[in-house]
């Protein structure tokens, strides 16, 4: 019995968003990627357990570069409500959720 050659067809599966769409196999082909930009300079972004208060003292912290009182952190978290108050998903300063990006205002 003669075998005869033997041909491999391959496929490739790109993804371009939820629909896959098929490219013969060595077929160059571009996929355009968007790379997220990070939050931008004057701006945190919310983990879990984020609330305004620890944002404005850990700015504070690290702007200080040492422990802030209380006493600091009052007159800064208050401007840190005012600057994002409208900008807040739940309208409430005391609701944050993560993923919102709060907006640091200048320290003085």
């Amino acid at each position: 019995m003669a075998w005869g050659k033997r041909v491999a067809i391959v496929t490739v599966m790109v993804m371009i968003g939820s629909a896959a769409m098929a490219e013969p196999a060595g077929t160059p082909s571009f996929v355009p990627v968007t790379l997220e930009k990070g939050p931008s300079p004057g701006t945190v972004v919310v983990e879990p357990g984020d609330h305004l208060w620890k944002i404005a003292e850990g700015q504070l912290h690290a702007m200080l570069d040492r422990p802030v009182r209380p006493g600091e952190v009052v007159p800064y978290w208050l401007a840190v409500i005012e600057t994002n108050r409208s900008g807040l998903k739940s309208g409430d300063p005391d609701l944050i959720y993560p993923g919102e990006v709060v907006t640091l205002p200048p320290t003085g």
